[in-house]
């Protein structure tokens, strides 16, 4: 039987989080669309970009987990794992559409340890950014990638979600 909490990150990655983000978007960030994001010409460049930014938790106004507009992110210079994710997202689309580039979310427990990433298409391998790092490792599928984030630590449920309409395009419970 699935404990509370765990039905809990299940329903949140499945059914909230997303619907939450483009509401809270819509309510509080629409006026950093216009906010320029940096060009970048390599993944250097966008490993440079993502290490000006400072991760900093979500705040009391998030009220949970939410996943902002790229140039907010870009406009503030701080977020958590998502922010960098996103921004990361949309760096590398603008550099190299062919990288194809997905935010991929770990449900763990414990829930302070859940965390995303931004894998994208290297070759015939799936690179990550993880936060400001890349990780240039030979994962063939996007759970090759989610056992390497999750760490060891229980894996509740995991998505797969595209970065420009956050679209979930693969959910997996565990």
């Amino acid at each position: 039987m699935t404990e509370p909490v765990d039905r809990l990150l299940i329903w949140w990655l499945r059914r909230g989080r997303y619907p939450w983000s483009h509401l809270r978007r819509w309510l509080f960030e629409r006026g950093y669309l216009r906010k320029a994001l940096p060009h970048v010409d390599s993944l250097e460049d966008v490993e440079a970009c993502l290490k000006q930014l400072t991760w900093t938790m979500d705040g009391p106004w998030h009220l949970f987990d939410s996943i902002s507009y790229p140039q907010t992110v870009w406009a503030k210079q701080k977020d958590d794992c998502d922010g960098f994710a996103i921004l990361a997202a949309k760096l590398l689309a603008q550099w190299a559409p062919e990288t194809n580039p997905v935010l991929v979310t770990a449900m763990v427990r414990p829930m302070r340890m859940s965390h995303t990433v931004c894998p994208f298409r290297q070759g015939d391998s799936l690179w990550y950014l993880d936060n400001y790092t890349s990780r240039k490792e030979d994962c063939q599928t996007y759970a090759d990638i989610v056992a390497k984030i999750a760490r060891g630590k229980r894996l509740v449920c995991w998505d797969v979600v595209a970065p420009d309409t956050l679209e979930t395009l693969e959910f997996h419970v565990v």
